[in-house]
């Protein structure tokens, strides 16, 4: 279905402040805004912050293409937060993946289902997801523009204009970096290899982790929390590399 014969009453970005989020918001915001200019829906710029995890630098940078948003195309900026801590949770739960993500739930879904119940449907939410980015994306990714009921009672059309797009990462930075607006995403990457919206993820390469320690020193900090309260040897292994010296010495020596 052509997202002009939808006819959405409420578009919602799922604004990260990650490269991919920013390149969506990029390459789809004049025809969204003509979209809306013609059929009177409203558009939302969410970020969410993930409690307890999220970089303030990366809180502050997606404040700034918030509001420049605002001011230049007159989309609402939203930013969303669970009343929960990040760190409490990583004690209780541990670090999961797929289908034990309790970080996705407790700080993405049920904070976006709030939102919504509020929206005039249908409600579009245009995100920075593509088929490249992993084997389950691919197969769980059913087309560019897809209907979404989740089993918590979210009902939604989801457009990835990114679905297709096979391009690496510098490639999406080098776009990014031609405009002003996305200035600061572009920085992050550069300092931190990294969005920075959630600092600790199971789901970060050593080679981010180490980069990540060795631009804030301060991420021991971090590990002294796993180093008490995470039982499974895998990721006190993984982690353990926040509080290695040595190592992120060694790493930055052949950056």
């Amino acid at each position: 279905m052509p997202i002009k014969e939808l006819r959405p009453r409420s578009v919602i970005y799922l604004y990260s402040g990650g490269k991919d989020s920013s390149l969506a918001l990029l390459l789809t915001r004049d025809f969204i805004k003509s979209l809306c200019d013609e059929i009177g829906c409203k558009v939302y710029v969410v970020h969410i912050v993930v409690t307890g995890n999220s970089l303030p630098a990366n809180t502050f940078c997606s404040q700034y293409v918030l509001k420049w948003h605002e001011k230049n195309y007159g989309f609402i900026p939203a930013v969303l937060a669970a009343p929960k801590s990040f760190a409490d949770l990583m004690c209780k739960y541990g670090f999961q993946i797929m289908s034990g993500r309790w970080c996705w739930a407790e700080f993405k879904e049920k904070p976006l289902r709030s939102f919504e119940k509020v929206l005039p449907r249908p409600i579009l939410e245009i995100d920075g997801m593509a088929r490249s980015d992993s084997r389950w994306r691919a197969e769980a990714m059913k087309g560019e523009l897809e209907r979404v009921t989740t089993n918590e009672g979210r009902d939604y059309w989801a457009w990835h204009p990114l679905y297709s797009l096979d391009i690496d990462s510098d490639k999406k930075l080098e776009i990014l970096k031609q405009h002003k607006e996305f200035e600061c995403v572009v920085k992050l990457y550069e300092v931190y290899g990294d969005s920075m919206n959630c600092t600790i993820c199971p789901y970060k390469s050593k080679e981010k982790l180490m980069r990540l320690a060795g631009s804030d020193p301060a991420t021991a900090i971090y590990w002294s929390l796993i180093d008490a309260c995470i039982r499974s040897e895998r990721w006190r292994s993984k982690f353990s590399l926040l509080g290695n010296t040595k190592k992120i010495t060694d790493y930055l020596k052949d950056l």
